[in-house]
């Protein structure tokens, strides 16, 4: 729950309900949420609950409260108890559907907005949030319901970006480009629009345009890592590596310490044979990020084009002992060993290798097999409920689109590092997937600077 929402909401229960004169504990809860406090809130609004169990306003102060502390399930109970004693107030219903919502139940959260909507019509807040539930749900009236919120709030940036998203989650690239479009024409001095058009437009192969709409993100000033890496990819799409090593160049000028930016660029030296340029960059991505399986697979075959074979061994050892079940890795070991002349460590790399190659295809080979849990796991993903879409990617065998799956889940949990490791061995698995390729660039830049 953002805190902004949180304050407004306490404004709008206040504003339904009369004041006290004195102030009890229901107006120090409402003081304490309002500053953000909300452990502090939670104690002070379950006294006044106590005082007075049937107060909708108290409970749904309460469910906004542990909402914000991440406690959704209880959100929702607090939530249920607000609309029961306030059946017509607007706020109860939608703060009952932002829990819900929460909760990772869009569904219901719809039905609750849907309420809160009818109860309030020209309200922006509850038609947001409607808006929301209805595209976590798939629901084919989320278009509908955003195009009213963009008549309603023509200035309001998010609402037209949120729109495009959907269109582009729900495969109507055309339409979400439509909608895109007019977002940057109305605000052409937003640069965030314009990465996030680029992201989708390098989704569609379309890396001349995307590489168009981030040069002109930097133009108006957009210098994060994450845009130094999609303008870089978007060349490297293009056919034009010399472009992405100078972007990524100046990438690492402005974050030295980005670890995926050193890797990018040492990877391009090393695909124009240039493995003694890779190194340093390799070397410097490696110690900022000693758990990247691909950083020490690109790291081990620079080593070992120089000649360093040691080294090199000693790198993919890691990466082994980081995931073991990737084959690359114990290819490019077992390639190692043949080329130190030892054929029995080789034979028995190169057998490991083949193994999981194999396991990978029969699992691709049983993809009709298992594409009824694959469709539960990615419609958990869309409903929102990312712990079960996970957790249902995760119990399939590996393969290139179950890791993404569970790369996309991981994301929605801010669990980025982990995503970036999945992503990797999806990577090794299909490395001329752009969709992975793409996703990985982005995780990359938000594991830098997650928590």
């Amino acid at each position: 729950m953002p805190p902004l929402a949180v304050v407004l909401l306490t404004g709008l229960l206040a504003a339904a309900s009369t004041p006290v004169p004195t102030p009890g504990p229901l107006e120090r809860g409402e003081k304490l949420l309002a500053a953000r406090q909300y452990e502090k809130a939670t104690t002070q609004l379950r006294k006044a609950i106590e005082a007075d169990p049937t107060s909708a306003r108290a409970h749904g102060d309460l469910a906004l409260a542990l909402m914000a502390l991440q406690k959704n399930r209880e959100a929702v109970d607090a939530a249920r108890l607000a609309a029961a004693f306030g059946p017509q107030l607007p706020e109860a219903r939608y703060i009952y559907g932002l829990a819900l919502a929460a909760n990772g139940r869009p569904v219901e959260a719809a039905r609750e907005l849907e309420k809160a909507v009818a109860l309030k019509p020209g309200e922006a807040a509850p038609l947001l949030a409607l808006a929301a539930a209805y595209a976590a749900a798939e629901d084919q009236r989320a278009a509908a319901t955003y195009e009213k919120l963009v008549a309603l709030r023509p200035a309001d940036v998010k609402v037209r970006a949120d729109f495009a998203d959907y269109l582009w989650r729900i495969d109507k690239n055309a339409e979400g480009n439509r909608v895109a479009e007019q977002a940057i024409a109305a605000f052409p001095s937003n640069a965030e629009l314009l990465i996030r058009y680029a992201q989708a437009l390098l989704l569609q192969e379309r890396a001349l345009d995307a590489a168009q709409a981030l040069e002109k993100a930097r133009t108006l000033g957009s210098r994060s890592a994450l845009t130094f890496a999609l303008l870089a990819a978007a060349d490297e799409q293009a056919g034009n590596a010399e472009a992405a090593r100078a972007v990524l160049e100046a990438g690492i000028e402005t974050y030295p310490n980005d670890a995926s930016l050193r890797q990018n660029l040492g990877r391009l030296w090393l695909a124009e044979g240039q493995a003694a340029k890779a190194l340093p960059q390799l070397e410097e991505a490696a110690r900022l990020n000693p758990r990247g399986v691909q950083v020490l697979l690109d790291l081990g075959r620079a080593l070992e084009t120089l000649g360093r074979l040691d080294e090199a061994e000693a790198a993919y050892r890691r990466a082994i002992v980081l995931a073991p079940n990737t084959p690359r890795a114990h290819y490019a070991l077992g390639r190692l060993f043949q080329r130190q002349g030892k054929s029995a460590e080789a034979q028995r790399e190169l057998e490991i290798h083949h193994k999981l190659y194999e396991r990978s295809r029969e699992a691709i080979a049983h993809y009709d097999v298992e594409s009824a849990e694959m469709a539960y796991a990615w419609a958990e993903w869309h409903k929102g409920n990312a712990g079960v879409a996970l957790a249902r990617f995760q119990a399939l065998p590996e393969t290139p689109e179950t890791l993404r799956g569970a790369a996309l889940a991981l994301a929605r949990l801010e669990r980025h590092a982990e995503a970036v490791a999945a992503l990797e061995r999806a990577k090794a698995l299909a490395p001329d997937d752009g969709r992975i390729e793409l996703l990985l660039v982005t995780e990359r830049a938000q594991s830098q600077v997650a928590p």
